[in-house]
Order: C-alpha cells, then sequence, then structure tokens
C-alpha cells in the first residue's frame, strides 16, 4: 500500500506541475470575457478605458504570460519541497516592515488579496481534497501547509507572472483581480476532479487532529494560526489572512493599512508633519491641560519623587528593600486601576488632540499592541492588567516619540519586553515566587500609569529600578547556571574529541579480529578517556597520560589466539593493563559496575589464552562488524557534571521506545510526523531536522509528573546539549536528541519561541494587512 500511496501523491504532483500552460490559458479566457462584459456596463468614459486597456494587455502579452506561468508554477512547486518541509510564505513581521518599500508593501498586499479571492473560491472543493493529498503523502492527519499544490502556491506563481509584464497600476489591479477569481473557479475544479481520483484508488482520509490552544502559540493571534483550531484547513486559511465576508471599509484617512504603518516606521510623517501649521492658543491650552495634567496631577508628583528615587538608590547600590518600602509607602493610596471606560475616555482625548495622521497612527498601534499583549493567553492575569494599566502612559509617549515601539531599546520597549518575558516564568499566580516578581511591578509601575510622560525618562527609570530588583534576585540563579555552563562545555569538548578519537580507533586494522565487546570499549569509554586527559594536558603532550599507546596492548591482549604463543608476555601485561584502566577509567568517573563487567570480559579472554598451547591452532571467531561509532549527540556524562547541570538521562518509556524497533505497518508514511497525543493532550510542534529554538524560549517540562515552567538560557557552540533554567534557579541540560523526543512524545511544550511584544507588533502588521487588502493604498 505504501507504493501504492506513494505513486498517486507522485502521480497528481506531476498533473499539477504538467497542467501550468492549461491552467493560464483557461483563466486568460475567463479574465478576457469578464474585462469585455464589465467595458459593455460601465458608466464613465475613464472606466471603460481603463477595462479596454486592460484586455489589450491581456492580448498582447498571452503568449508570454502562459510561458511564464508554467515555469513559475513549477519553481513554487520546487521550492516547496517534500510535504514535509512546504510551508506557507511568510508574514511581514514588524521590524521587517521599515526595511520594505512601497513597492515591496503594494506586492505583499497585492499578494493577500489574491490568495483571499482564491482561497474563498476553492474553499468547498480544498475541504474534501486536502485530507485525501495528506494520507496519499503518508500523514495520519490534516497538515494542510505541507500540501506543495495549495491554492497559496498558484497565487505567488500567478503574482510572479503578472509583476514582470510592468504594466500600468490600473491594468495590473484589474488582472490580477480577475486572473484572480477566475483562478479560483479552475482550482476548484482541478482540486474536485483530484479528489474523485484518489477516492477512486482508495485513499483513505488523514483525519484532523485536535491542536494546542492559543496558550501554548505564539503571539496574541495564535488562534487564527494555521493547525490552531481543530477545523478545516480552508478555514484557518482564511481566518489567517483576515478573510471574512464583511462590508468593503470606508476610506479612512487614519485607517492604519500597511503602506501608512510603512510611512509610520520610516519617519515619512514626521517629516511631512514638520511643516504643519502651528498649534493655535485653543489647541495647545487643550493638549496641555485638559489631556496632559487633569486628574493625573496627583500621580505626577508621585512618579517624580519615588522612581528616580529609586534609580539613585540603585546607582549608591543601596539595599532594594529599603527602594521598594519608600515607593510602596508613596504609591499605595492613589494607584489607579484603569477600567474600560477611563481608558477609551483617555484614549478619545488623545485622539482629538492628536496633530497630525503621524500621531493619530501612533496612537492606534500602541492601542492594538497593548491590547494584543494583554488578550495573550501565555499572560497571567495580573500581569495581563499591569500591561492594560500602562497603556495610558504608552499613549502619551506615543505623542511625543511617535516611534517608541519601533526601536527596539527604547526604554518604554525594553519595559514592556522584560515584563512580559519574565512573566513567562510562572504558570500560575498563587506560587511565593510570582509574588516576589509582581510586587515590584505593582509598587513601580503604579506612578507610571498615571503621570504625564514629556519623555521617555520616565520609563527608562522604572526600567532601571526593576531591573536591579529582579537582577539581585537572580544572583543565585545566575551563579548555579554558571556552573552548569561549565559542567556542559567541557562535556562537548570532551565527546567532540571522542567522536575523533573513536573514528581513529575504528580505523585500525588489527580490529578485524578483536571482539566486539573490547571495540565497543575502545570506541566508547575509553575514546572518552582519552579525550578527556588531551583536554587537561596543559604541555603539548602527544599522549598525555599514556591512554593512546594503551589501545595496542589492550587490543593484542583480547585475541588469545596471538596471546597464547606469548604467555609469559601476557603474564606481566595483565597487572599493568588492568591498572592503567582503571586510572583511566577514574579520570571520567565510569561507573564501577560497568568497569567490572569490561573486566570480566577481558579476563575470561585472557584465561582463554592461558588454557591454550601454542602447538594447539585456536579457532578463531567470526569476524566482528565494523564498530558503530558513539552518536555525539550521545554524551557520556560524570555523575558530578551530570549534578552540576541536572543533567536529565530518557526516561523509561522513551528509552524503551528507542531500543524495541518499530513493527512494520501495512502502510507507513513517506514523511514522517510526530507521535499522535491521546484526547485532551497539548499537541506538540512539529519536530524536524530543521528544529531550532531560539535562546531565551519557553517551555513546559514535565518532570515528575509535574509540568514545570523553563527557559532555554543556553546552547553549546555546536549545538549538542542545551540547559534549561526555571525562575527559583533550578536548572536541566539535555542532548539534542532528547530534547527532540520529549518535545515529539508531548513531555516538552514550547510556550513561546517569539517575544511577546515582537508578536504583538507582528500582529499590528496582520491587521494593517486586512485592512489594507479591504482598502485601495
Amino acid at each position: 500500500m505504501t507504493g501504492d500511496y506513494g505513486r498517486l501523491y507522485r502521480a497528481v504532483m506531476d498533473e499539477a506541475a504538467n497542467d501550468g500552460q492549461v491552467v493560464m490559458e483557461t483563466i486568460i479566457r475567463a479574465t478576457r470575457r469578464a474585462l469585455h462584459d464589465l467595458e459593455s456596463d460601465a458608466k464613465t468614459v475613464h472606466a471603460r478605458q481603463s477595462l479596454t486597456e486592460a484586455r489589450q494587455y491581456l492580448n498582447k502579452h498571452e503568449p508570454v504570460m502562459i510561458e511564464r506561468y508554467a515555469v513559475a508554477l513549477r519553481t513554487v512547486f520546487d521550492a516547496g519541497g517534500s510535504p514535509l518541509h512546504s510551508k506557507a510564505p511568510d508574514r511581514v513581521h514588524f521590524d521587517q516592515l521599515e526595511l520594505m518599500d512601497e513597492s515591496q508593501v503594494v506586492a505583499r498586499v497585492e499578494l493577500a488579496r489574491a490568495e483571499q479571492v482564491v482561497v474563498l473560491a476553492v474553499s468547498h472543493s480544498l475541504a474534501e481534497f486536502n485530507p485525501l493529498m495528506c494520507a496519499a503523502a503518508g500523514f495520519s492527519t490534516v497538515r494542510a501547509d505541507h500540501n506543495s499544490i495549495r491554492p497559496e502556491s498558484y497565487a505567488q506563481a500567478l503574482q510572479t507572472v503578472v509583476s514582470l509584464l510592468r504594466l500600468p497600476v490600473s491594468s495590473r489591479d484589474h488582472l490580477m483581480a480577475h486572473l484572480s477569481e477566475a483562478l479560483g473557479h479552475t482550482l476548484a475544479g482541478m482540486y474536485a476532479k483530484w479528489t474523485t481520483q484518489l477516492r477512486a484508488q482508495g485513499v483513505q482520509a488523514a483525519g484532523y487532529a485536535v491542536r494546542p490552544t492559543a496558550t501554548w502559540l505564539d503571539g496574541p493571534n495564535a488562534a487564527h494560526s494555521p493547525g490552531a483550531l481543530a477545523a478545516s484547513a480552508q478555514d484557518v486559511r482564511l481566518q489567517q489572512l483576515g478573510v471574512v465576508r464583511r462590508t468593503p471599509a470606508v476610506q479612512d484617512e487614519s485607517l492604519l493599512t500597511l503602506n501608512k504603518l510603512r510611512q509610520l516606521l520610516s519617519g515619512e510623517f514626521d517629516r511631512s508633519e514638520a511643516e504643519a501649521r502651528p498649534l493655535t492658543f485653543a489647541e495647545q491650552f487643550s493638549r496641555d491641560f485638559e489631556v496632559g495634567f487633569g486628574a493625573e496631577d496627583d500621580g505626577a508628583a508621585d512618579f517624580a519623587s519615588t522612581v528616580p528615587a529609586a534609580f539613585e538608590a540603585l546607582k549608591e547600590m543601596q539595599q532594594v528593600e529599603h527602594v521598594i518600602a519608600r515607593i510602596g509607602t508613596r504609591s499605595a493610596g492613589s494607584r489607579l486601576s484603569m477600567t474600560g471606560g477611563a481608558l477609551d475616555e483617555t484614549r478619545l482625548k488623545l485622539r482629538k488632540s492628536a496633530k497630525g495622521l503621524g500621531q493619530a497612527l501612533s496612537l492606534e498601534v500602541v492601542s492594538l499592541m497593548v491590547d494584543n499583549i494583554a488578550q495573550d493567553a501565555r499572560l497571567l492575569v495580573p500581569v495581563q492588567n499591569v500591561i492594560r494599566n500602562l497603556e495610558p502612559a504608552l499613549l502619551r509617549l506615543a505623542m511625543v516619540d511617535p516611534r517608541f515601539f519601533s526601536d527596539k531599546v527604547h526604554p518604554a520597549r525594553c519595559l514592556l519586553q522584560e515584563i512580559t518575558q519574565r512573566s513567562l516564568a510562572f504558570g500560575a499566580a498563587d506560587s511565593s515566587s510570582f509574588d516576589q516578581f509582581f510586587q515590584p511591578l505593582q509598587l513601580i509601575l503604579g506612578p507610571l500609569a498615571e503621570s504625564p510622560i514629556e519623555s521617555a525618562q520616565p520609563f527608562e527609570l522604572a526600567l532601571i529600578a526593576l531591573t536591579g530588583l529582579w537582577d539581585e534576585q537572580r544572583q543565585k540563579r545566575d551563579a548555579q547556571m554558571d556552573a552548569a555552563v561549565r559542567a556542559l562545555q567541557r562535556i562537548e569538548d570532551r565527546n567532540l574529541l571522542a567522536a575523533k578519537v573513536a573514528a581513529e580507533i575504528a580505523s585500525r586494522p588489527d580490529l578485524r579480529k578483536t571482539p566486539s565487546g573490547v571495540i565497543d570499549f575502545l570506541c566508547g569509554p575509553w575514546a572518552q578517556v582519552i579525550a578527556h586527559a588531551t583536554l587537561a594536558d596543559r604541555e603539548g603532550s602527544l599522549d598525555p597520560g599514556h591512554y593512546r599507546e594503551l589501545v595496542l596492548a589492550l587490543v593484542w591482549s583480547a585475541q588469545p589466539e596471538l596471546t597464547c604463543q606469548k604467555i609469559s608476555k601476557l603474564t606481566r601485561l595483565v597487572p599493568k593493563l588492568l591498572s592503567k584502566l582503571r586510572e583511566g577509567l577514574a579520570l571520567i568517573d565510569y561507573p564501577p559496575l560497568k568497569t567490572s563487567l569490561f573486566f570480566e570480559l577481558l579476563m575470561n579472554l585472557h584465561q582463554q589464552a592461558f588454557k591454550s598451547s601454542p602447538r594447539v591452532n585456536v579457532s578463531p571467531e567470526p569476524l566482528p562488524d565494523l564498530p558503530v561509532l558513539p552518536d555525539i549527540t550521545e554524551h557520556w556524562v560524570a555523575p558530578a557534571e551530570a549534578k552540576a547541570s541536572g543533567f536529565m538521562d530518557a526516561p523509561m518509556e522513551l528509552a524503551q521506545a528507542r531500543s524495541v524497533p518499530a513493527p512494520l505497518t501495512e502502510k507507513m508514511p513517506l514523511f514522517a510526523e510526530p507521535a499522535v497525543l491521546p484526547s485532551g493532550s497539548v499537541a506538540p510542534i512539529q519536530v524536524s531536522p530543521e528544529l531550532v529554538l531560539p535562546l531565551g524560549a519557553w517551555v513546559e517540562l514535565l518532570t515528575n509528573d509535574v509540568w514545570m515552567r523553563t527557559q532555554l538560557s543556553w546552547a553549546s557552540p555546536h549545538g549538542t546539549l542545551f540547559l534549561f533554567t526555571s525562575a527559583t534557579g533550578s536548572t536541566q541540560s539535555m542532548t539534542r536528541r532528547l530534547r527532540d523526543k520529549l518535545i515529539a512524545a508531548g513531555t516538552m511544550r514550547v510556550i513561546s519561541s517569539q517575544a511577546v511584544v515582537d508578536g504583538a507588533l507582528d500582529a499590528v502588521v496582520q491587521t494593517a494587512m486586512n485592512n489594507s487588502v479591504d482598502v485601495s493604498l
């Protein structure tokens, strides 16, 4: 059955790639008819002329478009590679937008519009086709983003072809709109045809897996990302594109679109508004007194006398408790809990006082960013409330520093980043460790939330005060982590060198007649001994400790057909050999039980020599296979090193699963996929060779039947060892192989591989993209 499914999968892929010209011919005919009909119904000369020009360009370039589309489509399919590694085009990230020019933004929006039209047209047929195509690829569950012939691939190829024609803007807009619509209807028919073919061949549709909730995905919009819901793939993609059946948005000058956001980040509004008229006296009075001061004036005095005092105290290295006490005493009575009504009123006042489009858009970005952060399910409710209470201060900052959120080192953005990232260490608000983290937030940020903002200085002072408090609390944790890092670095260095030593030993010609147990010992523990001695040597010796020299003696002594001819030599060698072996194994703290087992094997070989006569030929043992060299992802870790780094061995169930080969089944997948967890479990992320867990990522680790939050705090230079540190300072280290196995088994869950603030700003970009799809730039 495996061969049949693989043949069917490849047949569909080949047909899709070969039908590129047919697809383009079909959609050009449909587009030509649509443009002609619209020309007849056009109510103005300008509209009719625009449609006529678009149709003329279509006729002129038809042969080139047909030829190029086939090539572009095959290129997109090839770029997708195998279903395991195929993925949808990356979204625009906030920090990338400032580097993009207007043409790139227009192209992104154009592609999003095309995808929206095509996905809507194929939604029904794709819902039936995707489960069958995934099953043909060998997946047990639907993984639509790994389908190379998904509708987005066709839309991307279409945009590539049209962009190469370099048409006028109006003609390009007409052609992309109508070609996309025709492409959607054509694809719907093709998906229906392939669905019929696969069903006729007996392919059973893959099922839809229960996916993780937004809690375990990156960003506040995680619930709308592919795979986040147990829904059909096309519905998920519609949500990802921001496609909902809504009426077109009314043109609004202040509506946040992708191009306006790009202009804001690049400072274009600052330059254009620098020449704006000066404020009238009434406007200046309204801004300074009605918005800037008013009810919050008392909070300003609080802030001026608390956070700066904390800053000075920290600079002079005074006691942290004294700073907290002073802040708490002065601000406890005036701390404001920002309600929805009060926040809406503050937003309205500031929007009315905005001097130009740049300030208005900045206020919108800040509100969206705070909303995204405050709704992030990974943050505990008290932390969400703290972020919400900071919004008035951030909005006032946007009035004087409209682009603070685009500067990664701006004190306000750093403050948000530190609060949110550090808070991910806590899974519940009822723990004492969370109280130690949260109390300083309340004490220091209370005055900041209520104060007028004229510069970034209040945020800088608050950041300095908080990081000073947190850093003092983390001193023990850092010291413990440093010891763990040193131990892990030794482990990796020794392991890498031992792998080279093992390769040298395995290449020796005299190993061919050596028993396999001895070869395994030489390429395993003894290679570690040689590596340890080499790394510890400070004199540049070629063979520190003479441990390499022992290899020859050990190989000879383990071959009874040789040693039986020189019993006296063997007799003199054995005591020295055993002593040197014990000495070397002691260097790496090799377990006494394993040492005894190897010595027993060695003694049995020696006894064979003593019992044999040199005049009697000893029957040689069958030649052993070449040794299996140790995997550099599997490490020998000494007990002291394991204790210092919290080194984890594979749990019993994982170790058993690794040692027992998987039974052959009637149908094996063409491509690997993670294990399916029981219903109700949190699904793990996809494990692949490209899996990269960035430093600072937070995970939940199941240890002793308890879920514990911990952060990836260090990775070895060669990526073979990883160190995780919890908020309390406990460390857990593991090999790359164990990390991947834990994730695949669902006993390690990735909470966040992207910073909360970065995800919130990326969601702002997605909102701007959705707005752009509905209105013209």
